[in-house]
C-alpha cells in the first residue's frame, strides 16, 4: 500500500539543510543491522543504522515562480555510506578525503577551493549521482574567479571536461562565470549524467572504483569558498513547465536502492511551489 504526502517546496533542491534531513519530503525508515567482523582483523564491527529505500509510485510537481520553461523534478537523496568527498590540489594530482566534513554539520569546515588557481573538490560516488547541494557557509569571493567541472572517463583513467548543455539549468553549474562565486546558502549542480561517465581505474590521485566528480576554480578567487555540508543524489523524472503548470506522472516506480529519502528539485526557488508524492517502502 501507498502513502501519500503533499505540501509546500520553497527550496531549490535542499535549501540549507544538508545532512540535517527536517526538509525532506519524506526519509525512509530506520533500519538497524548487527556489525559484521572484520575479514583482515576479526575484530567485530559496531552495529550500523541506515534508512531503506523508497519507491516513488506517483508524484506531481506544480511551479508557482512566474516563470516560463522552469525545470522541475523528483528523485532520491544518496545514503551517505555510498559516497565521499575531499579536497583536490592540481599540483602533483592530490585528494585528501574529508568526508567526515562533507557530511557533518560543523559550519564552513569542508573546502570548496583555495586561493590558488586549479584547486578545488572532488566528489566520489560508488552509483552515478545527477545532483549535488552544497550549503556554503562562507562564500567565496574573487571578481575574477572562474570555475570548471570535470568527471572521470569512460575507461575512469583520465578527466573529461563537462560539455555545454549538461546541466538542467543555467544556475545549476559550478562553473561559475567571472565575477560570480559560491554563494551562501544552497549552492545546486543538476545534469544529465554522461554515457562517458565511468568508475575510476589508474586515475592519479584518485582510489579505483568510484564515479568522480571534480569541480575547480581554474581562475583563483581571493577568498575561498568553504562549505558546512554535501548531499548527493538522483534525479529520475524532470520536466520543464511553465507557471502554474505541473509535471507528474499518475502511475510510476521510481526506485533508488541506496536512496534514503525523496526530494524534489525546482530550478528556480518560490514559496508557492507543491509537490504530491505517493510513495512505499521498498526496502
Amino acid at each position: 500500500m501507498s502513502n501519500k504526502i503533499t505540501r509546500f517546496y520553497n527550496y531549490r533542491l535542499r535549501g540549507t539543510d544538508q545532512q540535517v534531513g527536517d526538509e525532506l519530503i519524506v526519509a525512509g525508515a530506520a533500519m538497524r543491522y548487527a556489525g559484521t567482523r572484520n575479514p583482515d582483523t576479526g575484530a567485530q564491527q559496531p552495529p550500523v543504522t541506515v534508512r531503506g529505500a523508497l519507491a516513488i509510485t506517483q508524484f506531481g510537481l506544480q511551479q508557482r515562480a512566474a516563470a516560463a520553461d522552469l525545470t522541475v523534478g523528483i528523485g532520491f537523496r544518496l545514503r551517505n555510506d555510498q559516497w565521499k568527498a575531499g579536497q583536490w590540489t592540481e599540483v602533483g594530482s592530490v585528494f585528501t578525503d574529508d568526508t567526515v566534513d562533507a557530511q557533518d554539520i560543523g559550519a564552513s569546515d569542508f573546502a570548496l577551493e583555495t586561493t590558488t588557481a586549479n584547486d578545488g573538490f572532488v566528489i566520489l560516488s560508488a552509483v552515478p549521482f545527477n545532483w549535488v547541494s552544497v550549503n556554503v557557509g562562507t562564500a567565496g569571493i574573487g571578481a575574477g574567479t572562474v570555475g570548471a567541472v570535470r568527471y572521470s572517463n569512460a575507461v575512469g583513467s583520465g578527466w573529461v571536461t563537462l560539455g555545454t548543455n549538461q546541466t538542467f539549468d543555467a544556475s545549476d553549474n559550478f562553473t561559475r562565470t567571472a565575477g560570480v562565486n559560491f554563494a551562501a546558502g544552497e549552492n545546486v549542480f543538476a545534469w544529465h549524467p554522461p554515457l562517458n561517465w565511468g568508475k575510476t581505474r589508474g586515475l592519479t590521485g584518485i582510489s579505483d572504483g568510484w564515479y568522480a566528480l571534480n569541480v575547480r576554480a581554474t581562475t583563483a578567487p581571493t577568498t575561498a569558498a568553504l562549505a558546512t555540508a554535501l548531499e548527493i543524489g538522483t534525479l529520475v523524472a524532470v520536466g520543464n513547465v511553465d507557471d502554474d503548470g505541473t509535471f507528474g506522472q499518475e502511475q510510476a516506480y521510481h526506485w533508488e536502492p541506496f536512496g534514503d529519502a525523496i526530494v524534489a528539485y525546482f530550478s528556480t526557488l518560490n514559496i508557492g511551489h507543491s509537490v504530491q508524492v505517493e510513495y512505499r517502502h521498498a526496502g
